[in-house]
């Protein structure tokens, strides 16, 4: 999270296991999945084969861990939201602004991850089934926003993955390393007001947004 768990400053001071995960995210973004060997995280994060072993068994395993952190922070990000209540518009302005200033301070790169080649891997079964809960809590605060008339009566998944874009693209950003200033509240602003079914109210709902909190 954003404000929680953060790792050391510095790379030095970090273990070998998150050196393996950051070099590979890494590599998996510039040279893709299948070019990227376990000798070539081996070689960025300055170890011996024996030593990754130690950690992951295969890339799989760390395409995995990434995947498997990433996905169970978005859903405790929702659940915690959902738990503190609210109009569904002001907890999907706080989820996409948590969303967003996690991706961008978040030292992994994650742009890859979400690719149908990664997410089809037999050994990502278990990421699969976590994408899906992940999936299925947006898009039951989405449902509770149409019912509730704060968003517009449109396709739910259509909805959700117009909400993905939107985080997909931060995490481009953030990896390219070219933040846009207030790049969390433009997000979640920009969201809301396409899905608000009286987007004149979007000023009310960022201040009730800010005064709950990330």
């Amino acid at each position: 999270m954003p404000t929680e768990g953060k790792l050391p400053a510095t790379a030095a001071q970090w273990s070998t296991r998150e050196l393996i995960l950051l070099e590979a995210s890494r590599l998996f973004a510039t040279r893709g999945f299948r070019g990227t060997s376990t000798r070539d995280i081996c070689t960025a994060v300055g170890i011996r084969q024996p030593s990754l072993y130690s950690h992951f068994l295969s890339k799989q395993a760390i395409a995995q861990e990434l995947l498997s952190r990433d996905l169970n922070s978005g859903i405790e990000a929702l659940d915690r939201f959902a738990r503190d209540g609210g109009s569904p518009s002001v907890e999907l302005y706080r989820y996409l602004r948590w969303e967003i200033t996690y991706d961008l301070e978040d030292p992994f790169d994650k742009r890859v991850l979400y690719n149908v080649e990664i997410l089809a891997l037999p050994e990502l079964d278990g990421c699969r089934e976590l994408l899906d809960v992940y999936n299925n809590r947006l898009e039951a605060l989405i449902r509770r926003g149409i019912r509730g008339k704060d968003f517009i009566a449109l396709d739910v998944i259509f909805l959700r993955r117009t909400v993905d874009a939107i985080i997909l693209e931060a995490m481009r950003g953030s990896a390219e390393g070219a933040p846009i200033a207030d790049q969390p509240d433009l997000a979640a602003t920009v969201v809301l007001r396409a899905l608000m079914q009286t987007p004149g109210e979007i000023d009310s709902v960022r201040a009730r947004a800010h005064s709950a909190g990330l």
